[in-house]
């Protein structure tokens, strides 16, 4: 054992050398008094089954779970060596960018988890790690699925492993109808990234009160201040966004994980066109790509196309005279010509068939009236 990384309600995470494979592991394990609880083994066991169902570069990879010979219930999971989100947002407002770059990471994530069928729940500062990657600093690990809400199809009307009318997560960060112990789905999430963004542009969280109970009540009943307001650098794109996401009626926010994201990608393109200082991201296929082309994108990359096709032309043709068809060409043309003949002998095709038929039926008709 290397040393203790933190301890809450339900048990303690240490940090551990795994000699065999020369690496850091973290490992959970419920406090003893907690490990005879019904209730709080499911929500463990549940933490493990969501983390094990996802496949995602920003969600911390699952090791291994069980329950040991002399009762020890544990989790080991990869531990992530960095700060956590509430350190990084420590110094105040962030940069609309970086904020931006660090969001849309969570967004992949969270992306993952809802196609998944898991709404986290819990979303807040203290459960995004920020890290480095291949020498970039802000690589986002998203934790903590304990409460998570795992809809499983196999489970007939869904087992409830909540108690009913019990309000679970951190009030700074819940959605109305979380507040409120209302039936989740993604958009619940949303609000509460809505929430973090929030504090990561204005430096304060959007509601804050002495008790838990007025906090939750303002989510429920109030709006937040204009983060403009606070902030006078919150530009009104990223307003917008943010305001949009905590939306008071879930109908009202973006739909989904994808819906978010590309917002802020949009806002990101306004902020940087060129895409300079962009996270690099493992798992690429993994992670939703930013590349969302405007019709001016589309515009200028036919006009750059043509340049560059012109450009070559012209040196082929100082060259020696003519251009020569490239092979790709020519295998396109040969592609093309198959198709028209193709084409045309499904027409004429056609039209015989259609003249068979046409005959046939005046010779029944003809047939017929004869008889008659």
């Amino acid at each position: 054992m290397t040393r203790k990384l933190g301890e809450g309600g339900m048990g303690a995470v240490y940090l551990l050398q795994h000699d065999s494979i020369d690496q850091k592991i973290a490992v959970k394990v419920l406090h003893g008094r907690t490990a005879h609880q019904d209730e709080m083994v499911k929500r463990f066991y549940r933490e493990a089954k969501s983390i094990s169902a996802l496949n995602h570069p920003n969600v911390t990879r699952l090791f291994i779970f069980g329950r040991s010979e002399d009762g020890l219930i544990y989790l080991a999971m990869e531990f992530v060596d960095g700060v956590s989100l509430r350190e990084g947002c420590a110094g105040g407002a962030m940069d609309e960018l970086r904020a931006i770059r660090i969001m849309k990471q969570v967004l992949s994530a969270l992306s993952e988890a809802h196609h998944t069928g898991i709404i986290h729940r819990d979303l807040k500062p203290d459960n995004i790690m920020l890290t480095k990657y291949r020498g970039q600093r802000d690589f986002v690990k998203v934790l903590d699925f304990g409460i998570a809400k795992v809809k499983d199809k196999n489970v007939p009307n869904e087992q409830k492993l909540t108690q009913a009318g019990v309000v679970y997560g951190t009030p700074e960060y819940l959605s109305p109808e979380q507040a409120q112990a209302l039936e989740l789905d993604q958009r619940s999430d949303i609000y509460s990234l809505g929430c973090i963004l929030y504090e990561m542009i204005t430096g304060q969280v959007p509601f804050s009160a002495v008790t838990a109970v007025t906090v939750l009540t303002m989510h429920v009943f109030e709006e937040p201040r204009p983060p403009s307001s606070v902030n006078r650098a919150c530009s009104p794109e990223m307003e917008k966004i943010i305001l949009r996401a905590m939306a008071k009626k879930r109908e009202q926010r973006y739909g989904s994980a994808d819906e978010f994201f590309d917002a802020l990608v949009v806002r990101e393109r306004q902020l940087d066109p060129t895409g300079k200082g962009e996270v690099v991201l493992p798992g690429a296929d993994l992670v939703k790509s930013s590349q969302v082309l405007t019709v001016d994108d589309v515009k200028k990359q036919t006009l750059a196309r043509t340049q560059v096709l012109n450009a070559s032309a012209g040196r082929e043709q100082s060259a020696g005279g003519a251009v020569a068809p490239s092979k790709s060409a020519n295998e396109e043309d040969k592609r093309d010509a198959m198709m028209r003949k193709m084409l045309i002998a499904g027409i004429i095709f056609a039209f015989l068939l259609l003249v068979v038929l046409v005959v046939g039926i005046y010779m029944v008709w003809l047939y017929k009236s004869g008889g008659g």
